[in-house]
């Protein structure tokens, strides 16, 4: 039987009723990120001349089905994460019967991403561990342990499939940029994976350096970032779905404009895949809240790239980041004000 576990996160994030959103909104680091964020996109729609009246009439002739196709697919992720959030809880050793349910889990992991839309540096996963441990009886650094492991499985599954879909894309010549990022990104990976490796082998040696009053944190921490792993066919299926699900929610979005980046219906899913997976790689730096800014220049660049014209690409750009984004933003204000008030 597991007993609660009640060792604190920092008080910036402190619960969901103390959380101080607003403040954090109006501090100036996370108002100047914002303001990069759209100097940057302001920046490359002025450098490539595109036509603001001609991509809104784009944007209008939409096809309003598809998009809301595009919407509700993506919204099917977090249900698919919440159950691979609990594979990843139970293998660390809880019963199922012991955690919260999937619709909470589901919950927790889109506040998370809503903090994360709201502020820089990836606060919302910190947010995030801290709300499992007021609504279930697990420990901050257990939680956050796991959700640093399903960082680890998000970003090795992404890279690989990044990888396959941009060498059948560009026909096995990527360009330069992209190579440097994947390799970049493997790197991270490999020495990630020594680090876990060494946690374990290195346990006693660790132990000796940590203050004896942290020694309880590492050890939750240790145990949930280590034991998470596990159940490798159905951990490796969810993340495939979940990445799946990203593709389908640009690919409605490209489909909602009337625009194929091949005619080959195959190579058009890769291509969809290639930047989907890249505007996902692209939110996880904490420079700008969620990536705004670059990732909709980087969407549009690399729409350019695959001979899209400006306007068109940009309207995909702004389409998508409206579901992927500003939904995210809007949706989550009321589930937060929601969470406060049943908490």
């Amino acid at each position: 039987m597991n007993v609660v576990q009640n060792d604190a996160l920092p008080p910036t994030v402190a619960s969901p009723s103390g959380i101080p959103l607003a403040r954090r909104i109006l501090r100036p680091r996370t108002l100047i990120s914002f303001a990069i964020g759209l100097l940057i996109l302001g920046f490359g729609v002025s450098r490539l001349n595109i036509d603001i009246a001609g991509t809104l009439r784009v944007i209008g002739s939409a096809n309003w089905r598809l998009y809301f196709a595009a919407f509700v697919v993506y919204y099917c992720a977090f249900p698919v994460r919440a159950l691979r959030w609990r594979r990843m809880l139970e293998n660390t050793g809880y019963r199922r019967q012991e955690l919260p349910g999937l619709l909470v889990l589901g919950e927790i992991i889109f506040l998370s991403w809503f903090v994360n839309g709201l502020v820089p540096a990836k606060l919302g996963d910190v947010y995030r561990a801290y709300v499992l441990r007021q609504r279930s009886i697990i420990s901050g650094s257990k939680g956050g342990g796991t959700i640093v492991a399903e960082r680890l499985l998000d970003l090795a599954v992404m890279l690989v499939l990044l990888g396959i879909a941009g060498l059948l894309s560009f026909r096995g010549r990527l360009p330069s940029t992209v190579l440097t990022v994947i390799e970049f990104g493997f790197a991270l990976v490999l020495v990630a994976g020594v680090g876990l490796l060494m946690m374990r082998r290195l346990e006693p040696l660790i132990r000796r350096f940590i203050p004896a009053r942290f020694q309880m944190l590492y050890e939750h921490f240790q145990d949930g970032t280590l034991g998470a792993f596990g159940h490798y066919p159905e951990l490796l299926g969810l993340t495939l779905l979940a990445w799946g699900i990203e593709t389908a929610r640009l690919y409605f979005v490209t489909q909602a404009i009337g625009v194929a980046l091949s005619p080959n219906l195959a190579l058009n899913l890769l291509m969809v895949m290639f930047i989907a997976l890249g505007e996902a790689l692209l939110t996880a730096p904490p420079g700008t809240p969620a990536g705004l800014g670059y990732v909709e220049a980087t969407i549009v660049g690399a729409l350019v790239l695959l001979h899209i014209p400006q306007t068109v690409a940009l309207s995909i750009a702004l389409l998508d980041r409206s579901i992927s984004f500003l939904s995210i933003v809007v949706l989550g204000f009321f589930v937060y004000l929601y969470s406060q008030r049943h908490a």
